[in-house]
């Protein structure tokens, strides 16, 4: 994956458990070949976000094209790479930022249309050559979201970021921690002396392994968001994405946000 690639992906970790009546509806209507690539197309359609109709020309004001997809649906409560989504961001679109959270809305809605999941991390491969730099205004308004994401108590998380050498993100890993606490407007606290748990919201390998070659984990952010669930999870993601990206980091990287320690269970 070169500095130019729109390649974006996105992973939803977690326990998942099917619906006990899916099977029999899906038989019932000859929907037994339906997984996550097929229920991502049709949901990101239904969204108006991605579009799958030949001979349309450029994609009019969509967001992306689909690539691939793919699920783990195995019910033994052990984290798992729930479901992925692989994307081309449309390249035109100037102004408009990375589609984390469309992407993220409709891999958890089709998650939901199968079973029941509890998210514990996700990760993505996010091309900051796209992103937008004027992204101060969204971020005030999805932090006052946040803040009101839910009643309990703070999550404790920890967010990761990986890059190629060419990003130089090993020197510049204090002024991410700043950006973060500013893109944040305050609802996000970094705690730099507290010991991290290993990451047990993740799977133990996340896709994306072509397109991640050659990057290294170049930050650890210990930090509390106002609570834990998909969007406060994606938010932390533009969150972090954004803090790199003005730090004048100008390609793919890797981030993913995971719950601290053993306190996973949280219905997304």
């Amino acid at each position: 994956m070169d500095a130019s690639d729109p390649t974006l992906i996105m992973g939803l970790h977690g326990v998942f458990h099917r619906h006990p009546w899916i099977d029999r509806l899906l038989a019932e209507n000859d929907l037994e070949d339906e997984d996550v690539f097929s229920l991502a197309v049709a949901r990101a359609e239904a969204y108006g976000w991605s579009s799958t109709h030949l001979g349309r020309g450029p994609l009019d004001g969509l967001r992306w094209g689909h690539n691939d997809a793919g699920e783990d649906w195995i019910e033994d409560n052990r984290v798992r790479q729930l479901a992925w989504l692989q994307v081309a961001v449309e390249e035109q679109l100037r102004g408009q930022r990375l589609p984390l959270l469309p992407v993220a809305t409709v891999l958890s809605d089709v998650l939901h249309h199968m079973g029941t999941y509890t998210l514990t991390g996700l990760h993505t491969v996010a091309p900051l050559q796209l992103s937008t730099d004027d992204s101060l205004v969204y971020l005030s308004q999805a932090a006052d979201w946040v803040a009101a994401a839910g009643p309990g108590p703070a999550a404790d998380c920890v967010l990761t970021i990986a890059a190629r050498e060419s990003a130089d993100l090993s020197n510049r890993a204090q002024d991410v921690n700043v950006l973060v606490l500013e893109r944040s407007f305050g609802r996000l606290a970094i705690h730099p002396g507290r010991p991290s748990v290993p990451a047990g919201g993740l799977a133990p390998s996340l896709v994306g392994e072509v397109q991640t070659e050659g990057m290294r984990n170049a930050a650890s952010i210990h930090c509390s968001l106002p609570a834990w669930s998909l969007d406060t999870a994606v938010w932390a993601a533009e969150v972090t994405a954004a803090a790199v990206r003005d730090t004048g980091v100008t390609e793919p990287v890797l981030l993913t946000v995971s719950r601290n320690g053993g306190d996973l269970a949280q219905n997304a």
